[in-house]
C-alpha cells in the first residue's frame, strides 16, 4: 500500500481519537507553538497556511480566534470535515500537500506571512521533504514565518496497533543535522529550537521530535550568509557590526 495511503486512512478511521472535538487535555505542544507563532506575526488578519492541519485544533483554530486569515491542508478527508465545523471562519482543503496539484489550489504566487507543519513533515516520504520546504518558503512572504516540527533521527516505518487499535499509522523521517540544512538551503534562518518529548502508552518516552521556529531572509540576506564577515549564532545568521 501507498504509504500516504496507509496515512490517510489512519486518520480517517482515528481521528476523534488522536484529538478530541475540545482539546483542553492534549494538544500542549501545538498550542505553546501557535502561541509562539502569534507573539511574531504581523497584526490580522495576515494569512496563514497550516500544513497537516487535522482537525483545526488547536492550531487553526486559535488562529482563527485572533483574527488571522487561515487555510488549512490535511490528506484526511474526516479531518478535513472536522476542520470544518470545528473552525469556520477558515478555509480547509484535502489534498496531498506535497503533490504538484496542490498548486492548482494554493499557487507558489500566493504568499503568507506564517506556514505552519506540526507533525506533518514526518508523514511524508522523505524523499520528497526537502522539496516540500523549498515550496513552504515559496509561499512565506519575505520576512515571514514559518513553524515546523521534524524528527532527530532517520527512521523510515509503519506501525500496526496506532493509538491502541487495529490501525496502521507510517512515518518517515531525516536527522535533525539534515533538517537544518534543507531550511538554510530553502531560505529560512532559524529562530528557535526546541525538543519535544513524547510520551508513549506504557509511559515511558520516545526520542520525541524537534520544533523549528524560522523566519524567511530577503535575498539580499540570503546573499550575506556567504560574505565572510557573516556568522552563525544558534542556527540564526546575523552581520557582524
Amino acid at each position: 500500500m501507498d504509504p500516504k495511503d496507509i496515512v490517510r486512512q489512519g486518520y480517517d478511521a482515528l481521528s476523534l481519537s488522536y484529538r478530541g472535538d475540545r482539546s483542553e487535555n492534549d494538544g500542549h505542544n501545538q498550542k505553546l507553538w501557535t502561541s509562539q507563532v502569534l507573539d511574531i506575526l504581523p497584526s490580522a488578519p495576515a494569512k496563514v497556511l497550516d500544513i497537516g492541519c487535522g482537525c483545526g485544533v488547536p492550531a487553526s483554530r486559535e488562529l482563527a480566534s485572533a483574527g488571522y486569515s487561515v487555510t488549512g491542508v490535511d490528506i484526511s478527508k474526516v479531518q478535513v470535515d472536522r476542520a470544518r465545523n470545528l473552525v469556520p471562519e477558515g478555509t480547509f482543503i484535502q489534498a496531498d500537500i506535497a503533490s504538484e496539484s496542490i498548486l492548482e489550489v494554493i499557487p507558489i504566487t500566493e504568499k503568507f506571512s506564517a506556514v505552519i507543519a506540526f507533525y506533518v513533515l514526518i508523514h511524508i516520504p522523505v524523499g520528497e521533504q526537502s522539496a516540500l520546504i523549498h515550496r513552504m518558503s515559496d509561499w512565506v512572504e519575505e520576512g515571514g514565518y514559518c513553524a515546523m516540527v521534524v524528527g532527530i533521527t532517520p527512521w523510515t516505518g509503519e506501525a500496526v496497533g496506532w493509538l491502541g487499535k487495529d490501525v496502521k499509522m507510517w512515518w518517515s523521517q531525516a536527522s535533525i543535522e539534515e533538517y537544518r540544512k534543507w531550511v538554510k538551503d530553502a531560505g529560512f534562518e532559524i529562530l528557535r529550537e526546541e525538543h519535544a518529548k513524547d510520551p508513549v502508552s506504557d509511559g515511558s518516552e520516545s526520542e520525541g521530535h524537534q520544533f523549528l521556529l524560522l523566519r524567511k531572509v530577503s535575498k539580499l540576506q540570503q546573499k550575506d550568509t556567504s560574505d565572510p564577515n557573516t556568522n552563525t549564532y544558534n542556527g540564526a545568521s546575523y552581520l557582524m557590526q
